[in-house]
């Protein structure tokens, strides 16, 4: 189960448990249960004409549909200064836990990814990637929140109105939550030698992609456009017999154009990278060629790794960077950034 904000203002942020598909799927179980004990219970008042049993049978019954009405909730609120957790059934509250601002001293975020190993032995296995929340308070919680881009929202909402600290674990240490706590060991890293991150201009910093002055660039162009060509080709002429009765010769040559230039897409995608420039009090991310976000300098937090993904942390969320790339070149990002921060 994870969380995911379903209210949110400037003074409150209700979080509410989104259950998963195993409650789902429990929760329809139980409740097709409990219909088929109100049936029977219903089917004995009708044979007998007894009401006594039929009725405590049927109320049996309606028990089981129980797990479809419980809500799990975590209310943040700014005024009070306090974070409430509540369980209720039936819109009845059952169980609830008060955190103080006075009680919290920290915030700590964290990620975490299951299912690598099954992924390994069945491509068809999803490597799932979980976001989560400590809360070092009397009674102590820890909540999954459904997405990082969720979690600092949260987290942003703490920094403004609580005096708790912020942490992030990165690699099992953790790591205060501010631009200069992001650094490996409070200094500055280098950027490191190759391709995978380097300085592609003024002010702007390229992530993955490779220059045209590559070899593997031009390897990579000429394979995947190579791919392309001899794919259709097959369409157009060595599978006519195949293709002809159920598809019309036009709408083959459109299926070979559309597929050149995916092919084509992915190439210049994939060798342009990921960019980030900086243009007077802003900075553009630039994913391939033509998508492009900008965020106020004076919003921006740092870059940091979680579940083996980069992000671009800011005051309103994280933008994805890149995917499995060394931590180091994560810190060198961070501190090639940092100089253009205002904070």
């Amino acid at each position: 189960m994870s969380y995911k904000i379903c209210k949110q203002n400037d003074d409150r942020i209700v979080l509410q448990d989104t259950g998963g598909i195993i409650d789902f799927i429990f929760g329809i179980g139980m409740a097709a249960m409990g219909a088929g004990v109100i049936y029977l219970g219903w089917f004995g008042y009708q044979d007998t004409g007894e009401i006594f049993m039929p009725l405590i049978i049927a109320l049996v019954g309606s028990c089981l549909f129980f797990p479809m009405f419980k809500r799990n909730r975590l209310t943040i609120d700014a005024t009070r200064k306090e974070v409430v957790k509540t369980k209720s059934w039936f819109g009845i509250t059952t169980n609830k836990e008060i955190v103080t601002n006075n009680n919290l001293s920290l915030l700590e975020m964290s990620g975490f990814i299951t299912g690598e190993f099954n992924a390994f032995f069945d491509r068809q296995e999803i490597v799932r990637h979980h976001y989560a929340l400590k809360f070092y308070s009397f009674p102590e919680w820890h909540i999954t929140i459904r997405n990082v881009s969720t979690m600092i929202n949260i987290v942003m909402f703490f920094e403004k109105h609580f005096d708790t600290d912020l942490a992030l674990v990165v690699q099992h240490k953790r790591h205060k939550f501010s631009t200069k706590g992001l650094l490996k060991d409070h200094k500055p890293t280098a950027l490191p030698t190759g391709d995978l991150v380097h300085e592609s201009g003024f002010q702007q910093l390229t992530i993955g992609g490779m220059p045209f002055t590559s070899l593997r660039f031009w390897l990579f162009a000429m394979s995947t456009i190579g791919i392309s060509f001899f794919m259709s080709i097959f369409i157009l002429f060595f599978s006519e017999s195949v293709f002809t009765p159920y598809v019309s010769l036009p709408i083959q040559y459109a299926l070979s154009a559309l597929l050149i230039g995916f092919f084509s897409w992915v190439f210049f995608y994939r060798a342009a990278g990921t960019k980030l420039r900086i243009y007077n009090d802003t900075l553009i991310v630039k994913h391939g060629v033509f998508n492009e976000k900008t965020y106020k300098r004076s919003d921006i937090i740092g870059v940091v790794n979680i579940t083996r993904n980069t992000y671009l942390v800011t005051r309103l969320g994280a933008e994805w960077l890149a995917f499995r790339l060394p931590t180091q070149h994560s810190y060198a990002i961070h501190s090639w950034l940092i100089p253009y921060l205002k904070h």
